[in-house]
């Protein structure tokens, strides 16, 4: 009786050690992958922005709608109040103003803007998104 005892007491020990672990590394490792699916989005950004810069050159004005453009980004596209919206895994995708590509997280309140004519990508944030300030912070822009 008294080695039952403490053969679950070893596993009760490596139980709580194990998920005391994960515990702390889980908001970690979640950062990094995060950061990784912001990395991926703004790549997806350069290569609309080329596309949108392209199609500049033969139309002389950017497009809203996504499907115009000769790009497969492998993302579908839907209609959203009358605006062309690219859903990427974890990111989404539209021409918020007549030269600017916006690109949306769909967890955080954080986003990136692309300047068609510049390719200038900046990271945002709301006020008060530690999640958003970590992601912007970390990215290599």
């Amino acid at each position: 009786m008294n080695k039952d005892g403490i053969v679950h007491k070893i596993m009760l020990g490596i139980f709580l050690v194990v998920g005391f672990g994960v515990a702390f590394m889980w908001p970690q490792w979640q950062k990094k992958i995060d950061i990784r699916y912001a990395q991926q989005a703004a790549q997806t950004a350069k290569e609309l922005a080329a596309a949108e810069q392209a199609f500049f050159a033969k139309n002389g004005f950017y497009t809203a709608d996504f499907t115009q453009l000769d790009l497969d980004p492998g993302c579908p596209v839907s209609v959203k109040d009358g605006q062309s919206v690219l859903h990427c895994p974890h990111y989404d995708f539209t021409l918020a103003e007549a030269d600017i590509l916006r690109v949306s997280n769909t967890r955080y309140p954080k986003w990136f803007t692309v300047e068609l004519e510049s390719g200038e990508i900046t990271c945002n944030h709301e006020d008060g998104s530690l999640a958003g300030a970590a992601i912007c912070s970390k990215m290599d822009l």
